[in-house]
């Protein structure tokens, strides 16, 4: 299978691109920094010598952008049977009041704009070559869960399962394919805020997190899997189910986690 996925240079999508290509698909990788993309690319290429690793620069707030990823992965890999909208920003974790202008404009533009204008690109290249399957990526807020500082992220992921459950049922009896994507809570750059912007209640938030929280290399085997199993429309590859939130609670009243630690967090 050919593979394309937003943001994925670092953190989740890098952990999705090498488990795509570790299983024998070829991948086409983007981020908007042209370093990122490049050092990613030279590095799972020599990681991973017998397949086709792609890389393109794209900010998916911007269309032409994303008709220019699309394009080039579909001449390069001939196809994009798989198409995952990884790409995400998150902001500053203060209250929204405290926020400026232009960090809650840069996340709704990535999450959202961003999030539609790959849509709106994939689609109809997904019907010229015959079918496909599109991945939203939830996160924290998908399911209507508030948390203080998040407001905006939480609001643009809300969107999204909207917009996403939208699809679905625009899609029946096509050949492309929309489907739901969610890592739960994964220890990333974009869930760890920086030491200044940690707080008072950052001790607090990561007692939950060691109970919660995974590695991207625990995660992304199990969401690569879900996603080359998967065979409907509207099929939703969740790591961080309900039954399993119980069962990390109730089992940390007798094992401690520490996952950060060995991170050097």
């Amino acid at each position: 299978m050919n593979i394309a996925i937003t943001g994925s240079t670092k953190g989740i999508g890098y952990g999705m691109a090498r488990e795509f290509l570790k299983r024998g698909h070829d991948v086409m990788i983007s981020s908007r920094r042209p370093a990122a993309v490049e050092q990613s690319v030279a590095d799972l290429r020599v990681e991973f010598p017998d397949r086709k690793v792609l890389g393109q620069v794209c900010d998916v707030a911007d269309y032409a952008q994303v008709e220019t990823l699309w394009a080039q992965a579909v001449e390069g890999l001939g196809s994009v049977d798989t198409w995952i909208n990884n790409a995400g920003r998150d902001g500053s974790k203060v209250p929204f009041f405290a926020l400026p202008k232009e960090d809650y404009l840069q996340t709704v533009q990535t999450n959202i704009i961003g999030m539609l204008n790959c849509n709106r690109v994939v689609i109809p290249g997904m019907y010229a070559q015959g079918g496909g399957t599109i991945w939203n990526m939830e996160g924290f807020g998908s399911n209507g869960q508030v948390r203080p500082g998040v407001s905006v992220y939480g609001a643009t992921k809300y969107a999204l399962r909207y917009f996403t459950k939208s699809l679905v049922a625009e899609l029946e009896n096509t050949p492309v394919k929309m489907c739901y994507l969610s890592p739960g809570i994964v220890v990333t750059d974009m869930l760890v805020p920086p030491p200044e912007q940690r707080g008072e209640g950052w001790e607090q938030v990561k007692k939950i997190m060691n109970v919660l929280a995974d590695t991207v290399d625990t995660v992304t085997p199990y969401l690569v899997e879900g996603m080359l199993n998967s065979t409907r429309n509207g099929d939703a590859v969740r790591w961080l189910t309900g039954r399993k939130v119980g069962w990390r609670f109730f089992k940390s009243r007798f094992v401690k986690r520490d996952i950060f630690t060995p991170l050097g967090l």
